[in-house]
């Protein structure tokens, strides 16, 4: 007579130890890299607002109204003077909204709470009669705070976005 026996199949004790370490160990290694994403969307946020802004400053020069005669023109929003002859240079301080954080070519106010620098230059013909488009350097800095002074050129910055454009003034 034949007797019939059962195997059991099951995992002993060891195999299940070690399926828990290699699933803790892959899990410890996704863990660890949301830090890194967490910091990766934060640079991008950063970014696409630095993008924003200096476009934006861009944006309003162009639209600006050209007179005949030429004479120095405000920009609409931020009322940056472009000049008609020469090289000019103005500062901003501007909040995160955009908005301007005190007076044009003013020093930063740190209660005023800015949070970018902008630096716009411009490069004009020599002459009035010789008709040209005006060159344009938009440099946004950030912290603000990190060059309080509005009369020099900004060193001491952590990040940077730079915009060049031309306007046509004929």
């Amino acid at each position: 007579m034949m007797t019939l026996t059962r195997h059991r199949h099951s995992f002993s004790l060891v195999e299940v130890t070690l399926a828990l370490g290699v699933a803790s160990f892959c899990l410890l290694a996704v863990f660890a890299l949301f830090p890194t994403g967490v910091a990766v969307n934060q640079i991008s946020l950063q970014q696409t607002s630095d993008t924003t802004l200096a476009r934006g400053i861009a944006l309003d020069l162009s639209v600006t109204p050209k007179t005949v005669p030429q004479t120095i023109q405000a920009s609409p929003r931020y009322g940056i003077p472009i000049p008609v002859t020469g090289m000019a240079s103005h500062t901003l301080f501007l909040k995160d909204d955009g908005t301007i954080s005190g007076a044009i070519d003013s020093d930063a106010n740190a209660s005023l709470d800015p949070r970018y620098r902008a630096t716009i230059t411009f490069m004009a013909p020599s002459s009035a009669s010789y008709k040209s488009a005006v060159g344009v350097r938009v440099l946004l800095t950030w912290p603000a705070l990190a060059d309080k002074s509005a009369g020099t050129a900004p060193s001491k910055y952590l990040g940077a976005y730079e915009v060049l454009t031309s306007l046509n003034r004929n």
